[in-house]
This record gives C-alpha cells, sequence and structure tokens, in this order.
C-alpha cells in the first residue's frame, strides 16, 4: 500500500511539472508571435519543426579586369593605364606645343621694303624665306677681332635703323642667331656664337623689345652657308642671322632653328 503511494505521489508531481512546462511554453509563445516553432528553454534556434531556409543565391566568380600585355597599345599610351587619354593633358599638350603659323605674303612684302632700306650702305645683306625676312651680318668687318663677343661701331648704325623699324610693328618678332665655322674646338664654337647672338640682341633689347618678341640663340657651326673646307667657306659661316617674323609664329621658328 505504502508502494502504490508513492508511485502516486511520483506521478502527481510529474504530471504538475509537465503542466507548468506546457503553461510556460504556450505564454511565450503568445507573447513573441513570430516564435511559434521556437522554445523560450531552447536558445539555438526552432525546434524539431525546422523551416527550411531559402538557399542563398550562387555567388558567380567575379572576372578580374582584363590587362594588356606589356607592349601593346593602348588609348592611353601605356599598358598599365586602362583609362584612356586623359583629355586635358592632351589639350595641356596641344596648348605647349608651338603651332606653326604662316606668315603673310602682305606681310613679307612690307617689312622686306623696309628692312633692305634699314641696312642700305652697310654689310649686312637681306635675305627672303618662308616665314621670315633675314638680316645676315658677317663676323668679319662687324665684331672685334681680338675680342669675339663686341661689335664693332659701324654696325650700331644698321642695327639701330632695323631696332626703330620693329619699334613701330608690335605684331613683329625677332630671333637672333649666333653662327661660327667648324674649325678650332667645338665647345669654344658654341660659345662664341652665344656670345655674338648675345652682343646683336643687346641692341634689339635697349630698343624696348621683350622677352616675348625677342628669342636668341647660338648654334656654333650646325647650320653651315658654305663649304668649311675653304677659307671663303670659313668666311661665310662665321655670320649673325636676325630673323624678323611676326609674333605669333616666333616660337615656332625659334625650335625649327
Amino acid at each position: 500500500m505504502r508502494l502504490l503511494k508513492t508511485s502516486t505521489l511520483v506521478l502527481c508531481i510529474g504530471l504538475s511539472a509537465c503542466s507548468q512546462f506546457q503553461a510556460k511554453d504556450q505564454e511565450n509563445t503568445a507573447a513573441a508571435p513570430g516564435a511559434a516553432s521556437s522554445h523560450w528553454w531552447w536558445p539555438f534556434g526552432a525546434g524539431n519543426e525546422v523551416t527550411a531556409a531559402a538557399p542563398a543565391p550562387e555567388k558567380k566568380p567575379v572576372e578580374a579586369p582584363k590587362v594588356a600585355e606589356a607592349g601593346s597599345k593602348q588609348p592611353g599610351g601605356h599598358w598599365w593605364w586602362p583609362f584612356g587619354v586623359s583629355e586635358g593633358k592632351a589639350e595641356a599638350d596641344k596648348a605647349t606645343r608651338p603651332q606653326n603659323v604662316q606668315v603673310s605674303k602682305e606681310w613679307l612684302d612690307q617689312h622686306e621694303k623696309t628692312l633692305r632700306a634699314a641696312v642700305a650702305g652697310s654689310k649686312f645683306t637681306v635675305e627672303r624665306r618662308e616665314n621670315a625676312l633675314v638680316l645676315i651680318a658677317p663676323v668679319d668687318g662687324s665684331f672685334n677681332p681680338k675680342r669675339p663677343e663686341l661689335l664693332l661701331p659701324v654696325t650700331l648704325g644698321p642695327l639701330g635703323n632695323v631696332a626703330k623699324m620693329l619699334q613701330n610693328d608690335p605684331e613683329s618678332g625677332v630671333l637672333v642667331l649666333g653662327h661660327s665655322d667648324s674649325s678650332g674646338d667645338k665647345t669654344i664654337n658654341d660659345k662664341v656664337s652665344l656670345q655674338r647672338a648675345q652682343a646683336v640682341s643687346s641692341i634689339f633689347r635697349l630698343s624696348g623689345l621683350g622677352a616675348d618678341r625677342l628669342r636668341l640663340k647660338g648654334v656654333g657651326s650646325s647650320l653651315p652657308r658654305a663649304d668649311n673646307g675653304s677659307a671663303e667657306g670659313r668666311a661665310l659661316n662665321r655670320r649673325v642671322e636676325v630673323l624678323l617674323t611676326q609674333r605669333t609664329s616666333l616660337l615656332a621658328l625659334a625650335q625649327n632653328n
């Protein structure tokens, strides 16, 4: 009899505990409607009735950008630059590149007559070229034989006349080129040719021509007029050339000579 009572008591206690668990579970379900398939005492997600999750979208492998082989020609100029030519750079290059402006025939006709009149009676000669009028001053008779960087007084009158002519035309420009023959040391010849160009250009600078209208160069023996094998030829090659042109074509003329 005692054993029966004990078993009955244990069964009642078990049933009471089950009913409490069930009541607690129903309260939690009502409090969290979205968690109908889970239990408050189960921290790992849904219980026996687990809803299958939607399959994750398949990740397609991302293709690496194709890189051109080294040496292949790309719009940007480099195999490692895939973005094409920069418009700003292209415009900048175009802006800095000198434009070869054609000097008009009317400008050459007008200034040739005035230039020949300005140096009449001197040892200077005048030539007409495609984009410039060229005043040629021979070194012999124009520069001091002992001081190659010094002009003789006889040259000051003709060069002064040419400078005055340019003052009346603000749209004109001047390029002064100093030349030498090929005899002697090249380094010395290059230096002397530059000194001669500086001596002549100083006359134009004193007359008021600024850097935007006046350029000079010493080119040594790189542009001979005659054969350096004879004394006569070397004398012709020792010279200073004053190129008169329109201001807009001065930069291109300087880079082409």
